[in-house]
């Protein structure tokens, strides 16, 4: 068989949730509407080289790794929008103290922190809703603390047994009522979306660029209708002498928004997923897939596979591939926890940052079945707060969690794609049932075309020898754009980047994902 008949033989077949909005496309109009940016002073020096090329040609040709791509490149988003920020505040400063003085200086400084406040709202939509619940929760808090000022000394107008023994109990009435609906109102509007936004600060991929990103991949999906694969077929011999066939099906997707979807940990532009298929002298062995930079085994005994017409189960495995994030499961599932992603150290911290003040919050609570739940949930940690997962659990009185953690939804409930037979008898969940509803039911676009384009990386394009990142780099390395599919992110104590192991020694990821299982 060919390469091509061996990879249409075994080619998956991949099911999303039903709000996904983005799935595996070309590269090419990817990077026509891409820029690229050095990050790095070798990048700073390539960037004048082959400048003429389209850069599809153009970054295969670059040695360094210190590049990265930028999908959404409208004026005044974001980090461009501070740019000009800064800029005309300098100007404006400078032409202040010439027309006016010191005043004048003043004036444009207060003008200037205005414009700041509001391009740092406008600059996603997460801040439109954080900043004014946080304002009006300061609001309520000031209104808390300023009658004690009135109680610190004696009024001309009420004597101090009035003041004292009527008004002061019914300020400290009022005082812990509007307490207690103050900081309600903080955990129900104001916690939630806290680590959402800390990273949304972080991020160059804002939850802003995320929505462009999806009008930008709406409009190439009119172009180019048909989801794409790029398979790979390698052939390796083992110690034992067993010859092995390694079928290789890279994804590339235009961003990945789990945060906005799934509450994710995580926003970027460019995401590259694959799935592997061996095959163990000509038998099927195991399918491989791609999680999170990691990966995960399953036998291929125990994979679920695609029914024809007839009800036979065929070559073809079935990937449940999860919400925003684009990682690859063997079955449905939905994971709700901030350890099944370990890059993100900073994440997991918010999140348990958010469990203890919600734990907090129900332990002073004068609900009683609150504090009874707080108590419950002391006596079952025995005091081991520190643990990441210690409020993973915990819910409050209406029985509702009380943290809002990242969930990896692999539901298979939406778009398909792959081999057409019974797809009704294919496992799936409800994803509405895990999300809010306007987030389940969000507008998507999704490709016309159910059945794979295929496309065979032998010879290997040029694009595929680019070594930066195919997505804008932001603060942190996992809110960055991904690496391509066969160059690994470079490490601190690396110099340049390295083949990822998956791409140029994949049976040694087998074997390491095989002793992760055992």
């Amino acid at each position: 068989m060919t390469d091509l008949e061996l990879l249409e033989k075994y080619e998956p077949v991949l099911r999303f949730a039903k709000s996904e909005r983005f799935f595996p496309m070309a590269v090419e109009p990817y990077l026509e509407q891409c820029s690229i940016f050095p990050s790095g002073p070798q990048g700073v020096m390539e960037s004048f080289a082959h400048f003429n090329e389209p850069l599809a040609t153009r970054i295969g040709r670059l040695q360094s790794e210190q590049h990265y791509l930028r999908f959404v490149n409208k004026p005044l988003n974001d980090f461009d929008a501070w740019v000009w920020w800064g800029a005309l505040s300098v100007i404006g400063i400078a032409g202040g103290w010439f027309l006016a003085g010191s005043t004048g200086v003043e004036i444009v400084i207060a003008v200037s922190l205005i414009a700041a406040l509001t391009i740092f709202m406008l600059a996603s939509p997460i801040r439109l809703r954080f900043v004014p619940a946080a304002a009006a929760a300061l609001f309520f808090i000031v209104l808390e603390i300023v009658p004690i000022w009135f109680f610190l000394g004696p009024s001309k107008y009420i004597s101090i047994a009035v003041e004292y023994l009527i008004l002061l109990p019914i300020y400290l009435i009022g005082l812990l009522y509007l307490s207690v609906r103050t900081m309600k109102f903080i955990l129900d509007h104001v916690l939630p979306e806290g680590p959402g936004l800390v990273m949304d600060m972080l991020s160059q991929a804002t939850e802003k660029i995320a929505r462009e990103s999806y009008f930008q991949y709406a409009e190439i999906l009119k172009k180019e209708p048909e989801p794409l694969y790029y398979g790979r077929v390698l052939h390796e011999v083992d110690k034992q002498k067993d010859n092995w066939t390694i079928l290789q099906y890279h994804f590339f997707y235009a961003f990945n928004d789990w945060r906005l979807a799934a509450n994710g940990m995580n926003h970027h532009e460019g995401d590259w997923e694959m799935i592997a298929v061996y095959l163990k002298n000509d038998s099927p062995y195991a399918v491989l897939f791609s999680q999170h930079g990691a990966g995960n085994i399953e036998k291929w005994e125990t994979v679920i596979k695609a029914i024809d017409k007839q009800g036979n189960s065929t070559t073809h495995p079935v990937v449940y591939v999860a919400l925003g994030s684009h990682a690859n499961y063997s079955k449905p599932e939905v994971i709700r926890s901030p350890s099944m992603y370990k890059p993100g150290r900073l994440q997991r911290l918010l999140f348990w940052t958010d469990g203890l003040i919600h734990y907090l919050f129900l332990l002073v609570n004068p609900n009683q079945k609150a504090r009874q739940i707080a108590l419950k949930e002391m006596q079952a940690q025995r005091t081991n707060f520190l643990a990441e997962d210690a409020f993973v659990y915990m819910r409050d009185e209406a029985d509702h969690y009380v943290v809002s953690l990242p969930m990896e939804i692999a539901s298979g409930d939406g778009y398909r794609v792959g081999f057409q037979g019974e797809n009704l008898k294919e496992r799936v969940l409800k994803s509405s049932s895990y999300i809010k509803r306007v987030m389940s039911d969000r507008k998507t676009s999704r490709p016309p075309v159910k059945i794979w384009r295929r496309v065979v990386l032998n010879p290997e394009p040029d694009w595929v020898q680019y070594k930066g990142l195919w997505g804008v780099k932001s603060l942190l390395d996992d809110e960055s754009g991904p690496p391509g599919p066969k160059w690994d992110r470079p490490r601190k104590d690396q110099v340049g980047a390295q083949e990822r192991i998956r791409w140029g020694k994949p049976l040694d990821w087998l074997a390491q994902l095989e002793k992760f299982t055992h």
